[in-house]
Formats: C-alpha cells, structure tokens, sequence
C-alpha cells in the first residue's frame, strides 16, 4: 500500500477524531482549525496516491469525507447531552410551571368557565366578582357591568375571569302540572 494512501486514511481518521473533540471541549475554534487542515492534508495525500492513477477511488474518498463530516458533528452533538460531561454543561429547559407563575392559578380558574357570579363591584371593565363564595378580579367583555348584576365566566386570561352579563338558567317547570282541584292545565308559552 502507497505512504500517501496510508497517510490520507490516518489524517481523515484523526481529523474527525479531533472534530469530535471541537464537540466536547470548548476550544474557541482552535481544534476546528486543526480538525479543517487535517482534512485538507488528507485529502492532498489522497489525491497523490490516486488522484491520478485511479481517480474513481479519490472521488470514492471524497464523497466518504463529505458524508462523515455531517455524519460524526451529528452523533457527536446526539451523544453530548447523554454524556457526564454534556449533562454538567448544558442546562435543561425548565419546566412550564416554573416560568408560569401564574399556571396553577389558571389551572384552577379554568375550572369555573360556564359558571354564574355576581359583580361585587362596576366593572369599567375590571373589577370583583364573587362566583362560589370566592371573590376574583374580573374583566368583563367589553361592556360596563352594574355592581350586584348577574355575571356568567366565559374565558380566563391569565389569572383574570372575563366575564359578560347573564343569568344562571332557572329549571323550567313541567309544562303540564296538576293544580289545587285536580285539573290540568299548560301554562302557556312565552
């Protein structure tokens, strides 16, 4: 086998070793310089052992350089936060509740969309209300609410109720009901 074949395979080798490393240890771009001149040589020794005699095999060696390149940064950037190291260096993303503060508010005010209240102050268009026996600050829709009028939870933004004017629905009597002598009547639709 040709010194300058030899030379090609052990610089491509060492190269992507060393791209590895760029990887794992903070150089600054000093060991992706070594790492680009590495590749570079080899790819020179390549071309003297077969550029010209068997130039299939240099295009061979060429295309392999292209596709390991990608393919070593790849798994070394796939294997760097399953490493010791790679944990202690990269942080993890922090979880929802932690950069909500407000999330296991909303959480439990999600919970009385649908419900009725009633306005313990004007809404202009923030203000109280009571639903449950519990007071929340309010948003009402966009129209003014009386203080004392009846309000129904339509949405939730943030830690703030919307709110709109509206009756809790009454149950509706049976339309056909017995009275006091034993006769039936319908009351008659409204």
């Amino acid at each position: 086998m040709d010194s300058n074949a030899v030379f090609a395979v052990v610089l491509l080798i060492v190269g992507l070793g060393i791209l590895i490393a760029e990887i794992f240890i903070p150089s600054g771009g000093l060991l992706g310089l070594v790492t680009f001149l590495s590749l570079l040589v080899s790819i020179i020794f390549a071309y003297r052992a077969w550029g010209v005699s068997q130039p299939n095999l240099f295009g061979a060696f060429c295309m392999m350089l292209l596709l390991l390149v990608p393919t070593v940064i790849g798994t070394g950037f796939y294997m760097l936060p399953r490493t010791p190291f790679g944990k202690k260096v990269l942080l993890e993303a922090p979880e929802a509740e932690d950069v909500t503060p407000y999330l296991e508010e909303s959480r439990r005010l999600e919970k009385l969309v649908g419900r009725y209240g009633v306005a313990r102050t004007n809404l202009l268009p923030g203000g109280l209300v009571e639903v449950d026996g519990m007071r929340l600050h309010a948003v009402s829709e966009g129209l003014m609410v009386e203080s004392g009028e009846s309000v129904e939870i339509i949405n939730i933004r943030g830690s703030q109720v919307v709110v709109r004017p509206g009756n809790a629905p009454q149950s509706i009597p049976d339309q056909t009901t017995e009275n006091s002598t034993g006769l039936d009547f319908e009351y008659p639709s409204s």
